[in-house]
């Protein structure tokens, strides 16, 4: 089955990215980047992948939707989300796609809670990813043992069941409940991460809970 990996780019560190980029040679058939909108004097020279730009920043699940359109049309039959950052290693892929190639599920979340090596900042393992959890479960129905990860694989053939409208963070909350909505297959693996940077913090949580009560309220 054809892969394609979809990499959401924002001023992200080009060392980073380079090493992410290489690893995903190795897993998947097509890589496509979208810098999502970057300051003017960020600048990417990426010549073995395809690069997409928005020309202003729009927000991480824009960019994903993107990439996700371009790897569908020029015929990827399973798509990988992956962040830029190093965070994700790009031989989890192996273990996320599995269940998609046994046709036991249509999409596949990371958990970095199912894979016991990992080291988890204390705040974000015992407060920020519960509530998460918590807020997820409250939008969507859908209970999972992690929250807003960043690497996940779904077949091409339910993306149209899996467009999203969030344009920014909510993207991953808006997931679950096109999953519920659509009856989707879904399943959790345990995946490998590595900690350069904290990631999203209590304020970015708030952000994302006002972005998913406003479509609630005007949708």
């Amino acid at each position: 089955m054809k892969l394609a990996a979809v990499v959401p780019v924002y001023n992200e560190n080009p060392e980073k990215l380079a090493t992410v980029l290489a690893g995903l040679k190795n897993y998947v058939n097509d890589i496509v980047v979208v810098d999502d909108g970057s300051d003017k004097n960020y600048e990417l020279r990426i010549t073995d992948y395809k690069l997409l730009k928005h020309q202003i920043n729009r927000g991480q699940g824009a960019a994903l939707q993107t990439g996700t359109d371009y790897a569908i049309k020029h015929g990827a039959q399973i798509i990988v989300h992956i962040d830029g950052d190093g965070q994700h290693k790009p031989e989890n892929i192996l273990a996320l796609i599995k269940p998609i190639q046994q046709g036991r599920a249509d999409i596949v979340f990371g958990s970095k809670f199912l894979d016991k090596t990992n080291r988890i900042p204390w705040t974000k393992k015992n407060l920020i990813i519960p509530i998460a959890r918590i807020i997820n479960f409250l939008f969507s129905g859908l209970w999972l043992t992690d929250a807003h990860n960043g690497l996940r694989a779904f077949r091409a053939a339910v993306g149209d069941k899996l467009y999203l409208s969030h344009d920014h963070m909510a993207h991953a909350t808006e997931y679950l409940q096109l999953v519920k909505k659509n009856r989707l297959r879904y399943i959790e693996v345990g995946v490998n991460v590595n900690y350069y940077c904290y990631g999203q913090n209590l304020d970015d949580g708030i952000k994302i809970v006002k972005e998913l009560l406003t479509e609630k309220i005007f949708k």
